[in-house]
């Protein structure tokens, strides 16, 4: 396994407080920021492919909602400063994220899942119900929502393997990159100047947010082949679970047709869905506007305090 190195690690904002959970084949970078007085819940954030935990630093430090909510944000297995032995599929994802609320002493949270976290989040609803109040998921690559650009991927899916393959290989052999620290906090901050000025300047954003090479600028061959693998992966069925769910959809439908994507959320016993102004990426190009429908869903569906 790749040795753990405190300088990947993602910065805290003020009253965060950091921690690191071991276990086997992995190493977990995680931080929990508390509100003054006692917590109506937790909140626990999952970043999507070729990302980090920085995806939620400016969210974190800024949201009214931890006033009162706890929030718990890490990096996932082989992002960021979390390491791991073991490919980061789907289920070890869902033990890490149960393996982190033990170690922050939270039996119930709310997940918030962009992407892939948004999948992760799925599965863990459908696989440990009994832990979770509930769910907000940002963009959830839903299958029977995809996009005909997102289902092309399935196409590709036999040479994202063998690059999987190949990076495997590279990293057994000891020609495994050093990678540098990646704040995406900075990096999106840049991409909403690119937003703002909209023309050829947003063709670049899109080209940016898309293009593999600048995601392995910052995350090994063999896991950015696996990130893309798992977000394939059908989504479990949660017809049966009687939890709350929030869908955030995006209004552009860049890998998500934001009519199909609401049509799944109010087929489920308890979902809702709401649109936002944006192409696959809420926290980045909109974050007040998620802020505000995560405030009024919350301030529904959990009006009193809990652990």
């Amino acid at each position: 396994m790749e040795a753990y190195r405190d300088e990947l690690a993602f910065e805290l904002v003020p009253g965060e407080k950091r921690f690191v959970v071991e276990g086997k084949g992995v190493k977990l970078c995680a931080a929990v920021k508390n509100p003054p007085g006692a917590p109506r819940g937790t909140l626990f954030f999952l970043h999507g492919v070729a990302s980090n935990a920085s995806r939620w630093e400016e969210f974190v430090e800024t949201t009214p909602i931890g006033a009162d909510w706890r929030l718990i944000r890490y990096d996932l297995r082989g992002h960021g400063a979390s390491v791991t032995a073991r490919p980061p599929v789907i289920e070890r994802h869902v033990e890490d994220v149960l393996a982190v609320m033990d170690a922050a002493g939270v039996d119930r949270c709310v997940l918030v899942g962009h992407s892939l976290g948004g999948h992760i989040a799925m599965y863990a609803l459908a696989q440990h119900p009994e832990r979770f109040e509930g769910a907000i998921l940002l963009d959830p690559l839903v299958t029977e929502a995809l996009t005909e650009k997102a289902e092309d991927f399935k196409k590709r899916r036999p040479l994202v393997r063998f690059l999987e393959i190949c990076g495997r290989i590279a990293n057994a052999v000891g020609l495994r990159r050093k990678l540098p620290h990646y704040s995406l906090r900075r990096h999106d901050e840049v991409a909403r100047g690119m937003l703002a000025k909209g023309g050829v300047a947003l063709e670049a954003f899109i080209r940016e947010f898309s293009a593999p090479t600048k995601d392995l600028g910052h995350i090994h061959l063999a896991y950015y082949a696996r990130d893309l693998l798992e977000t394939g992966r059908p989504s479990p069925d949660l017809s049966g679970l009687q939890l709350p769910v929030l869908v955030v959809t995006s209004s552009a439908g860049s890998f998500t047709d934001p009519d199909r994507l609401a049509a799944w959320a109010h087929r489920l016993p308890r979902g809702s869905a709401t649109s936002v102004q944006c192409l696959h990426w809420p926290m980045t190009e909109c974050p007040g506007d998620v802020g505000r429908e995560m405030i009024r869903w919350l301030n529904a569906e959990f009006p009193e305090p809990r652990n």
